[in-house]
C-alpha cells in the first residue's frame, strides 16, 4: 500500500509554530535581567602562509640501459652521439639489447669557493 506524501510547507508551518510558542513560554521578564555587557569581537587569527619549497633543479643525460632498464652508462645530454656508440658497441660484443634512453637527475649543488 503507497503511503501518501507528505506536504513539506504544511510540516514546515507546524514546526515553526511549536518553536515560537516554546520560545515566548521560555523567554524571562526583560525587567528581571540584568542588561548584559557586550562581548568582545574575537580578533581574527592571522595565518602564516607556508613557506614553499624551491623547486629542485633537474638535468638531463643519456642513459645506456639494458632491456631490464639497468643503467650501464650515463652520458651529459651533449654527448648523445658517445651514448648512441656505446649502446652500438655492447650490442655487438652481444651482451644483450641495449638502447639509449633519458633520464632526469637532480642537479649537484654547487660548490662555494672560499677565499
Amino acid at each position: 500500500m503507497a503511503r501518501r506524501t507528505l506536504n513539506r510547507m504544511d510540516l514546515r508551518r507546524a514546526s515553526e509554530a511549536a518553536e515560537s510558542t516554546a520560545a515566548t513560554l521560555d523567554a524571562p521578564n526583560d525587567a528581571a535581567v540584568a542588561p548584559k555587557k557586550p562581548a568582545k569581537a574575537a580578533k581574527p587569527r592571522v595565518r602564516k602562509s607556508a613557506k614553499t619549497k624551491a623547486p629542485v633543479r633537474m638535468r638531463v643525460r643519456w642513459a645506456v640501459v639494458n632491456d631490464s632498464l639497468k643503467q650501464v652508462a650515463v652520458f651529459d645530454y651533449a654527448q648523445r652521439t658517445e651514448a648512441d656508440h656505446k649502446a652500438a658497441d655492447l650490442i655487438g660484443k652481444g651482451k644483450g639489447h641495449h638502447f639509449v634512453r633519458i633520464v632526469k637527475e637532480p642537479m649537484p649543488e654547487p660548490v662555494e669557493v672560499a677565499s
